[in-house]
């Protein structure tokens, strides 16, 4: 039986988590305990015995020997992130060489992308390419690329290490977090004082949504294969769409039509956030089970009518 530390574990990566171990999903590894690094502790249901070490990751004094760590931490402090990925680095010992280490990364870390082309895992990350963010996302996806070499480094020092660089997702802990793009059209949805659904950006925006089911797959496979070359795979679905269809498709299932700004007929599209995913398709064989049709019904608890 093996042991896991969750770094940042009470988040949408965290639960979801939880939540495929509860439904008696994790195949690949057989766990007898996992130990939680959160700063709140939470009553999360599971099946299995958890451990939580009620600290920030900047803050503790040291890192419990264990089988495997996905370290998913993220502050809204990009000081605090920079820290806490220094302090752990400074906690590893020999021992830990044993163990294999994920990092949750980001799709951000490629920057903007006004053209249809897939993100690939070979494209040049550095500060330039993310210059034209502005505010919190350019600040996050400097970090972002700040804590990957990090762990690159970490690769080259012996220790058993990847990188996943996590895109779009959509599951029942997505509804929590007000700020995606998915809650908010569903909420309105939902919302019967609403008769229509409306869309206050008038980019082309497109996205690719990934089952929060086949990101803990994914992930737990990443994991397991994790070495001293420090591999890194975009996680996320390439199968690409705009946020004004997304909000059509809703729009069908709560009956109510879609109000938007007329969309920018420039050629160059504004906004294109989808990942390429035959890296983790050819050398790991992962695929998707679920599309974005059948990740929607399923988060509002319907039946597909394509099932």
């Amino acid at each position: 039986m093996k042991t896991l530390l969750i770094i940042g574990g009470t988040g949408f990566l965290g639960k979801s988590f939880l939540d495929y171990i509860n439904e008696g999903k994790l195949k690949k590894i057989k766990l007898s305990k996992i130990l939680i690094v959160s700063r709140k502790k939470k009553n999360l249901r599971i099946k299995i015995k958890i451990n939580y070490i009620k600290s920030s990751i900047s803050k503790i004094k040291k890192i419990p020997q264990t089988d495997y760590i996905i370290y998913a931490a993220n502050s809204i402090n990009n000081l605090e992130n920079i820290k806490g990925i220094k302090n752990f680095i400074s906690l590893l010992n020999e021992n830990h060489k044993k163990t294999k280490i994920l990092f949750t990364s980001s799709g951000a870390v490629y920057g903007p992308r006004k053209f249809l082309k897939k993100f690939k895992e070979t494209d040049q990350i550095n500060q330039k390419n993310i210059r034209s963010f502005s505010g919190y996302k350019k600040e996050y996806s400097k970090t972002k690329i700040i804590m990957e070499k990090e762990f690159k480094n970490l690769g080259k020092k012996g220790y058993k290490v990847s990188i996943a660089r996590l895109f779009s997702f959509i599951g029942k802990r997505i509804l929590i977090n007000k700020n995606f793009a998915v809650t908010d059209l569903i909420n309105q949805g939902k919302n019967k004082s609403l008769l229509k659904i409306k869309l206050s950006d008038s980019r082309n925006i497109y996205r690719g949504y990934m089952n929060s089911e086949d990101l803990i797959k994914w992930l737990v496979k990443i994991l397991i294969s994790s070495n001293n070359k420090c591999e890194i795979y975009n996680v996320g679905s390439d199968e690409a769409i705009t946020i004004k269809e997304l909000a059509i498709i809703i729009g069908k299932i709560f009956r109510k039509s879609v109000q938007t700004k007329t969309i920018m007929k420039n050629k160059t599209l504004s906004d294109y956030y989808v990942p390429s995913i035959a890296k983790a398709r050819r050398k790991l064989k992962l695929k998707l089970k679920y599309k974005l049709i059948e990740s929607i019904y399923q988060l509002l608890n319907l039946k597909s009518k394509q099932s």
